[in-house]
């Protein structure tokens, strides 16, 4: 990136430079060979070239595109001596693109040796493009750039929202914890009472029992002892009920606790990916603002 830079700096200070890159040789169009200007522009999309192209050319009338060959007619540059007609065409070089200018002045192919006039005229106009060519790559990179930006923020936005649930999270299952253990605690107590009841109900049954068996029903004391263990059997299937539901309890507890482990976790990897998070903003941004500086000062 720095050394892009210091590439995009030399442009600023010295124009000049630029201009010694545009050069002229014999080169093949669709119309047959002929002398061209040509010039490199490095590390460049070859799309992005043609669009610049295209309106480095919009004052000049219609760019028609036949066959990969850009042809403006009767372009009007200023310090020309008549109007002009011109082909371009780009040859792609790996990450690079060649520019290939063929001019028709006055019937004739303009070169430096035959209109060395026009030929500067044009050479200048294809130093400054080459120069919108490095402003829109510059562009270019800082919407790229700003895009990552945003992106980063977003994801920060979404880390910061899921911070919220787990934290939710954790204090539903806490509270569930909290309030298992409350249920467990009356649980427990009424267990307790219900087994000292269920003892002297038990009492009370064998105490009406006839020689250990059950009275006949016939006999005055069977619809007695029936109350009685009926009243039993009732004590028995709700002290079971309470066994169930604590067992229930534990279990909620048991499903909590690893709620909450798992939320703790999660929000422990959320800080992890938050601060990594946050130099990368931290980072990026400063990018942006490089670019953005680099941007307005071109």
């Amino acid at each position: 990136m720095n050394k892009y830079f210091k590439y995009l700096s030399s442009l600023v200070l010295a124009v000049t430079f630029s201009f010694s890159q545009v050069g002229e040789k014999m080169i093949e169009f669709k119309f047959g060979e002929h002398n061209a200007f040509y010039i490199l522009l490095s590390n460049v999309d070859k799309n992005l070239v043609e669009d610049e192209w295209k309106a480095a050319n919009k004052n000049f009338g219609k760019t028609d595109k036949k066959k990969g060959e850009f042809i403006n007619q009767g372009v009007n540059l200023e310090g020309l001596s008549n109007t002009v007609d011109w082909y371009m065409k780009l040859d792609k070089k790996k990450g690079d693109v060649e520019l290939q200018l063929c001019v028709i002045s006055n019937d004739e192919f303009v070169s430096s040796s035959n209109q060395p006039e026009n030929f500067a005229v044009i050479s200048k106009f294809l130093s400054d493009f080459t120069y919108s060519v490095e402003i829109a790559k510059v562009r270019v990179e800082y919407d790229d750039e700003k895009k990552e930006l945003e992106k980063l923020q977003k994801s920060l936005k979404k880390v910061n929202n899921d911070i919220q649930k787990n934290n939710d999270v954790v204090d539903k299952h806490n509270k569930k914890i909290k309030k298992a253990n409350k249920d467990i605690e009356s649980n427990l107590k009424k267990q307790t009472e219900l087994n000292e009841e269920i003892a002297m109900q038990s009492a009370v049954v064998e105490n009406l029992l006839v020689d250990g068996e059950i009275p006949p029903e016939d006999s005055a004391g069977y619809e007695q002892f029936s109350d009685a263990n009926d009243k039993l059997q009732k004590m028995q299937n709700k002290l079971e009920k309470l066994v169930k539901d604590y067992d229930g309890l534990l279990k909620d507890i048991e499903k909590s606790t690893k709620k909450v482990q798992k939320g703790e976790d999660d929000l422990k990897s959320n800080a992890k990916e938050i601060d990594k998070l946050k130099k990368k903003i931290s980072k990026q941004g400063k990018l942006v603002e490089s670019i953005h500086k680099k941007l307005q000062s071109m």
